[in-house]
């Protein structure tokens, strides 16, 4: 059981990653969740639901926990050892892929999240290779690099989210 839980929240933390920096633009929601794979999950809360906490909150959370060196951006190197962790979080079955239709199964995993990790599978074949992931994720660092320097700072993803979620859907 212990087991069971742990898998559980390392998938829903790793997901919650992967739909930040990998859906396609036009798939975001405003109000996405924003964590990090290697930020445990919170707790679901009792009663009413609180307000998220702000974006560049959530941002910051993002970007420390991939800042491996703690220098305050995180490189193109850093990215690369983010989406591998994130990908071993998923558990990915004996071919390699992560069903979707299994992630629906996650706590917490709303259906906001699910069609941000469909967009995701180019295929539309009901599951993430790591491939797709891939491409999605670099997709992200490409278009918030502003400066194309190889480096995301906390300011350059604040300011792509920004943009992004300023855009029509």
């Amino acid at each position: 059981m212990k087991n069971t839980v742990h898998r559980i929240c390392a998938v829903t933390c790793a997901l919650a990653s992967l739909v930040l920096l990998a859906a396609a633009p036009a798939a975001y929601a405003a109000d996405a969740p924003v964590t990090s794979p290697t930020t445990p999950a919170r707790p679901a809360k009792a009663g009413p639901k609180q307000a998220a906490r702000p974006l560049a909150d959530r941002l910051q959370a993002i970007c420390s926990s991939a800042d491996f060196n703690h220098d305050g951006n995180v490189s193109l190197d850093e990215f690369h050892q983010d989406i591998v962790q994130s990908w071993h979080s998923l558990g990915p079955d004996a071919q390699g892929y992560v069903h979707l239709a299994q992630l629906s199964q996650v706590p917490r995993i709303g259906k906001g999240a699910l069609r941000r990790l469909a967009a995701a599978d180019k295929d539309a074949d009901g599951k993430l290779s790591f491939s797709e992931v891939v491409q999605a994720r670099m997709a992200f660092f490409e278009a918030a690099d502003g400066n194309q320097d190889d480096l995301l700072s906390l300011q350059e993803c604040i300011a792509y989210e920004r943009q992004r979620r300023s855009q029509p859907q």
